[in-house]
């Protein structure tokens, strides 16, 4: 599919000879393309799709002495973990934490997880100038997509060494806000020996012919790869190229190679892209599927607000039906059902949205969007038939709605989630629903006698919260699909760690969103 990063130059390489086959090398290519230089337009940086303003960033500039590992875009105050969350955790231990935890299809397990990740907070033991959790961090932030968070991280510190400055430049160049790294570069070559990100920074601010004299030493010795060295010879003269067969996708597929790949419109590898390669897909500018299928992408794994997906929804027609266009077309159904006030309408709109947002894992998505406003609807005969999910989908957003909980059929687990939201203890333990009886345990506050629970128990007691904060999120990651005792022990640590309001959303999680139910 071809699309433009941003990064390449407006109206291409206009002038140049073609060739009936590909360069043997740089070297004579050089030669040949010195005589008419290609004009560059270099178009304007990316703004970031998510305002700072949207990430709640306080900066700390100057720290001094104070380990990298210390930096952090939250304060305590705004992720209501202790600023010494590390506690006497060894800054290795930490670090497989952070790398090892695993995806989660509980929303609020996600965001807990990347609240970690952005926090301020003391370092662990034995942290150090090089910021080992600090690029921990980073690159987990980085695998989930959420560039523009990455960024601001990597911001709070100058890249003085290599292995921060290649995360910051594979950030820039995902994102297109290169200039920054570039002069960093710049002042400073000896970052990286990849001759490669010189040859790109220098194609980048027009100077066409320092980054061809760079990529042909750069070839000439060695320093630069054969593949990387023919994609950027394209990036630099694309129409030297035509008719060309277009060159396998490398494995793996590092940044600057889709970057390149995607300025001169190679096809993209089959399958699904890696998720930090679908940022610029967000765009307002990339093709409709596109754009709806990366923000669908991108919502789940918690890398982008949900109100980028459904903006996407609403722009323009589905093209088809089924599969991302069902779904538009569901949404767009769904406003015009509101805008009607007809509930006959409303009903049948909301049962086909639930189901294919459900069937997609995005009806927490869908919640945050159309939640508070279904809860406001006054409850009329239409809506009997999606009274239940009417009601998943409120206490979802954390809201009730007294008037159609009356018309509700008794349920266990629907029950269990209303009281959550209502902040209210359940009427009594159902028999024969574990999930339900380990739930309403934990949130009684009895503590589950297991391993799990005393092994992070006893972390919390040392001060070690980010460790007990992490297993209790890890035993909860699988949702309703987790060993119930698992269940009843994470939310029960979650609470003991002073995050009662997450427990309870991650209760609800549990109990309502496809799978549970």
């Amino acid at each position: 599919m071809r699309r433009f990063l941003a990064l390449a130059v407006a109206g291409g390489v206009l002038g140049l000879p073609a060739y009936g086959q590909e360069p043997v090398s740089a070297i004579g290519w050089l030669s040949e393309s010195l005589r008419n230089p290609p004009p560059f337009e270099i178009t304007p940086e990316a703004p970031p799709l998510v305002p700072e303003t949207g990430l709640g960033i306080i900066e700390k500039k100057g720290l001094g002495g104070i380990s990298p590992d210390a930096i952090g875009l939250l304060a305590p105050s705004v992720t209501g973990f202790p600023v010494g969350m590390w506690g006497d955790l060894d800054v290795d231990e930490a670090v497989r934490l952070v790398r090892d935890f695993p995806e989660s299809d509980v929303p609020t397990v996600r965001e807990m997880f990347h609240r970690i990740l952005l926090a301020q907070a003391n370092p662990p033991q034995g942290s150090n100038h090089t910021g080992p959790l600090l690029q921990a961090r980073i690159d987990r932030l980085f695998e989930m997509g959420a560039l523009d968070a990455a960024e601001a991280l990597v911001n709070l510190d100058t890249p003085a060494s290599p292995e921060m400055f290649d995360r910051a430049f594979d950030i820039a160049i995902l994102t297109d806000r290169t200039l920054k790294v570039c002069e960093t570069l710049a002042n400073a070559p000896a970052l990286t020996d990849d001759l490669s990100k010189r040859v790109y920074c220098l194609a980048r601010s027009g100077d066409w012919n320092a980054a061809a004299i760079t990529l042909s030493l750069g070839a000439s010795i060695g320093a630069i790869p054969r593949e990387r060295e023919l994609l950027l010879i394209r990036f630099l003269d694309p129409q030297m190229f035509e008719g060309a067969p277009d060159p396998a996708v490398p494995d793996p597929l590092e940044p600057m190679d889709f970057v390149l790949r995607e300025a001169v419109f190679l096809p993209r590898p089959s399958g699904p892209l890696p998720l930090p390669y679908l940022y610029r897909d967000t765009e307002a500018r990339a093709p409709l599927r596109a754009r709806i299928e990366a923000s669908e992408r991108l919502v789940k794994s918690g890398a982008l607000p949900s109100s980028i997906l459904f903006e996407a929804y609403r722009t323009g027609n589905p093209a088809a039906s089924g599969g991302v266009w069902g779904r538009q077309r569901a949404i767009q159904d769904m406003d015009r059902a509101l805008e009607s006030r007809d509930p006959a309408r409303i009903a049948a709109a909301t049962q086909v949205a639930i189901q294919v947002m459900g069937d997609a894992g995005l009806l927490e998505a869908f919640a945050a969007e159309f939640g508070e406003t279904l809860s406001r609807l006054p409850y009329a005969p239409a809506y009997a038939p999606v009274v239940g999910p009417v009601l998943d989908v409120v206490h979802l957003a954390g809201l009730t709605a007294p008037d159609w909980e009356e018309n509700a059929t008794p349920d266990p687990r629907r029950d269990l989630a209303r009281a959550l939201v209502r902040k209210q203890p359940p009427a009594s333990l159902p028999e024969g629903d574990a999930l339900v009886q380990a739930i309403t345990a934990a949130m009684a506050g009895g503590a589950p006698d297991s391993p799990q629970s005393n092994r992070l128990h006893e972390a919390l007691d040392r001060g070690n919260t980010a460790q007990a904060l992490l297993g209790a999120m890890r035993l909860l990651s699988d949702g309703a699909a987790a060993d119930p005792g698992r269940v009843g022990a994470g939310l029960y640590i979650l609470r003991a760690a002073g995050q009662e309001a997450a427990a309870r959303r991650i209760a609800v999680q549990i109990l309502l969103l496809p799978g549970a139910l």
